[in-house]
């Protein structure tokens, strides 16, 4: 059975948007704890410095860093659920707010993907997900939603998507030049893969 954790990251999240299954463990990174607690969610872990939150939740499971270190709270959640078998991770309150923050979380779903585990960036407007060369992976299709794919290393090649409204065909993306922007899911599912390099998926809708 697939071990799924969830993390309320700081920024905002829309409660209607979060998924939380009956088997879930759901971590809270500093100001996330404010979520949960406006949801009636009992966290299994709150972790971080919390700066952002200004005191420290009275939990069973408290993590505590000092404020002067190197990873943000976000990635002292991913790490905590790493090292507690998590191998799908969903990351809830990770692309509002400051952009340099949105930034190292993507950077942190490459992270994930690099520890044997997948992740992904949700908020009410937005999906993003990082896939490195290898199986194919499967895409929903969501109405009126974009489907957009990016080259996260500086080239991706032998790059295959089938189900949209753009099909790729062996081809070659780089980061330089955002070939596969703004296409759409045609069928009920597209499939990806690329032979060699690692991919930015990003679902996103007009707001």
């Amino acid at each position: 059975m697939s071990r799924r954790f969830i993390i309320f990251a700081g920024g905002e999240i829309n409660p209607e948007i979060v998924e939380i299954p009956e088997e879930r463990y759901l971590i809270c990174a500093d100001r996330g704890f404010m979520t949960a607690e406006a949801m009636g969610l009992e966290p299994d872990c709150v972790i971080g410095d919390f700066d952002s939150l200004g005191y420290v939740p009275k939990c069973s499971n408290v993590q505590i860093y000092p404020s002067g270190k190197d990873d943000t709270d976000t990635m002292l959640a991913v790490k905590y659920a790493l090292e507690n078998g998590a191998d799908e991770i969903h990351i809830y309150g990770a692309l509002e707010g400051r952009l340099d923050h949105t930034f190292a979380n993507i950077q942190t779903l490459l992270h994930i993907e690099e520890h044997g585990a997948r992740g992904v960036l949700i908020s009410e407007n937005s999906r993003v997900y990082i896939q490195k060369s290898g199986e194919p992976r499967c895409y929903a299709k969501r109405d009126e939603w974009y489907f957009s794919v990016f080259s996260y290393s500086d080239k991706s090649t032998g790059v295959n998507l089938t189900g949209t409204e753009y099909p790729l065909e062996d081809a070659v993306l780089e980061s330089s030049f955002p070939l596969g922007v703004s296409n759409h899911i045609m069928d009920e599912y597209a499939e990806l893969s690329a032979e060699n390099g690692c991919l930015i998926v990003i679902e996103s809708r007009e707001t």
